[in-house]
């Protein structure tokens, strides 16, 4: 998957892109005028730090499933995408005078919980990385504007640069993986889409539940 690229034909699964913008839309307020205050970002941040420590483990979960070399090819570019990112939010967090928690908050145990039960069918993992790889092409604005109005400097938000940036990228990559998937088991990538979905919402709305 070194230096993918994406064919212009590629379309996107509408079911799929319907829970992803649904996720998007979620997230929105938390970024706008009235949304995430400085507290609540930085509980925001040691919940990404959590939520991306195992990244590896849950990709590597998916791609040992996966049941062809193209998958696998994917998945391990995925996994070197994604690995080090947490490293990024507690470094933010760090540069905003906190640290992360030693406690793994609720809403993570969760989405954690959640991926590892979607089962021994590559094709849920499929619809659930379209969701969360496809979320920040939704926020592009609210992201701009958010860190204006709290004032962040660079070095205090790199973890949501780095995945406002990449995922647009990403987003495209998974897109085409599954256009060329889905049809082989749409319920089940759909169910898991749903159920990344619904984590990452009760992500999102954790914050404000501190």
């Amino acid at each position: 998957m070194q230096n993918i690229t994406v064919p212009h034909d590629v379309y996107a699964i509408q079911e799929l892109e319907t829970l992803a913008e649904k996720a998007a839309k979620t997230f929105k307020p938390f970024l706008e005028a009235n949304g995430f205050d400085l507290g609540q970002y930085k509980q925001f941040l040691n919940i990404m730090y959590h939520y991306t420590a195992r990244s590896g483990e849950m990709i590597s979960h998916a791609g040992n499933i996966a049941h062809d070399g193209y998958l696998k090819d994917y998945f391990k570019h995925m996994f070197k995408e994604e690995k080090a990112h947490y490293i990024l939010a507690r470094e933010d967090l760090r540069e905003l005078g906190g640290d992360v928690s030693e406690d793994i908050p609720q809403s993570v145990k969760n989405f954690h919980a959640n991926w590892l039960s979607l089962g021994d069918s590559i094709y849920p993992y499929l619809g659930a990385v379209y969701v969360f790889e496809n979320i920040a092409k939704y926020l592009q604005v609210e992201g701009k504007l958010f860190y204006e109005r709290l004032d962040l400097s660079k070095k205090q938000r790199r973890w949501v640069d780095i995945h406002m940036e990449a995922d647009l990228v990403h987003g495209q990559e998974i897109i085409e993986v599954c256009s060329r998937y889905f049809d082989d088991d749409p319920l089940a990538c759909i169910e898991g889409a749903r159920m990344m979905c619904d984590s990452w919402i009760g992500v999102f709305t954790d914050v404000n539940s501190h």
